[in-house]
């Protein structure tokens, strides 16, 4: 009987004018799609959150490749460190710049007589 039906459902398959046929994901496929995923997850997570305002102007698309900065690039990256505006947020000191601003890292980079 398993050999009839065998023979009968492949001769109603070579009489079809389209073939079943299934195909499933390779692991290659399948980590590309969760990368993917995972990445226009992330970059929207990115663009919605209310932390890092000032390192979204610098980065404003997220990726996966590494950076290598110095401790000095990654305070102008975050906007923490020797800036006045972080030392007088977390420790209250003095966040005058030399010319008289307040020193954040935008006035420093770009407004500052004495630094820009």
């Amino acid at each position: 009987m398993g050999i009839e039906r065998a023979n009968l459902l492949a001769k109603e398959a070579s009489n079809r004018d389209m073939i079943d046929v299934q195909f499933t994901y390779s692991k290659v496929q399948i980590r590309n799609i969760n990368d993917k995923k995972l990445t226009e997850d992330w970059q929207c997570r990115w663009m919605q959150s209310k932390n890092g305002k000032w390192t979204r102007l610098i980065y404003p698309e997220i990726n996966m490749t590494r950076l290598s900065a110095d401790f000095y690039c990654n305070q102008i990256i975050t906007g923490h460190g020797i800036f006045g505006a972080f030392q007088n947020r977390m420790f209250g000191k003095d966040c005058k710049c030399h010319c008289g601003e307040g020193e954040r890292i935008k006035h420093v980079l770009k407004e500052c007589p004495v630094w820009a």
